[in-house]
C-alpha cells in the first residue's frame, strides 16, 4: 500500500470514529433528556451543555432531523409544546419558551442569544402582585425559511411567515408578511426580500 493510500484510511478512520463518538454524545444526551418530555431524531446535533424540559403535564420538546441545538440553548415548554422542524439550527445562548405552544417550521436559523417567549405576565390588577396574576399564553409560529437574528426577542401570539428575516436586536411584537425583513423595537417592516417586480 502506497504512502497515500496509507494516509487516506488514516483519515477516513479517524473520521468514522469521531462520527461514533458525536453519535454517543447525542445518543447519551438523548436518553438524559427523554424523562424530560424531550424527543429528537437521532441526526439532530445536541451539546452536552442544552437544558430541555417539557415541564410536565404533557408538555413536550420535540425536534426534527438534522437540527443542531447549540452551547447553553434553553427549550422550556412549561406543559406546553415546542415542535422544531429539520434542518434547523438554535444557536448559543438562545432560550425558547413553549408555555402557549411554539412551533418552529424548517430550515430555521435562530442565531445567538435569542429569547421566544409564547406567554406574557398579566398585570392590570395592581392590588396585586404581577407573579400572582397568572399568564396570557399565546402560540407563537415561525414558519419554513426564516432567519432570526442575534439577541433578537420574538413575543407571544407572533407568527414570523415564511422567508422572513428578523434583524439583530430587534423586538418582534406583531406577525410579518412573507419574505420581510423586520427590524427595530418595536420590529417593523424595512424591506422585502422579494425583487422589484416579481409576482412571488
Amino acid at each position: 500500500m502506497s504512502r497515500l493510500g496509507a494516509l487516506v484510511l488514516l483519515r477516513l478512520a479517524k473520521d468514522f470514529f469521531l462520527l461514533l463518538e458525536s453519535s454517543f454524545r447525542n445518543g447519551l444526551k438523548r436518553i438524559q433528556l427523554y424523562p424530560l418530555g424531550f424527543r429528537s431524531h437521532y441526526s439532530t446535533s445536541i451539546a452536552w451543555s442544552v437544558s430541555a424540559d417539557g415541564g410536565g403535564n404533557g408538555g413536550r420538546v420535540i425536534v426534527g432531523k438534522k437540527t443542531t441545538l447549540d452551547v447553553g440553548v434553553v427549550l422550556r415548554a412549561y406543559g406546553g409544546s415546542i415542535d422544531i422542524g429539520d434542518h434547523c439550527s438554535v444557536n448559543p445562548y438562545s432560550v425558547l419558551y413553549g408555555d402557549g405552544g411554539l412551533k418552529i417550521g424548517n430550515g430555521v436559523r435562530i442565531a445567538a442569544h435569542c429569547v421566544i417567549v409564547s406567554a406574557n405576565h398579566r398585570f392590570d390588577d395592581l392590588s396585586r402582585f404581577i407573579y400572582l396574576q397568572g399568564q396570557d399564553p399565546k402560540r407563537v409560529v415561525i414558519e419554513d425559511d426564516v432567519w432570526i437574528g442575534a439577541g433578537a426577542r420574538i413575543l407571544h401570539g407572533v407568527t414570523i411567515r415564511k422567508g422572513t428575516v428578523v434583524a439583530a436586536g430587534a423586538v418582534v411584537t406583531k406577525s410579518t408578511e412573507g419574505y420581510s425583513i423586520v427590524a427595530g423595537v418595536p420590529a417593523r417592516k424595512i424591506s422585502t426580500r422579494i425583487p422589484a417586480g416579481s409576482s412571488a
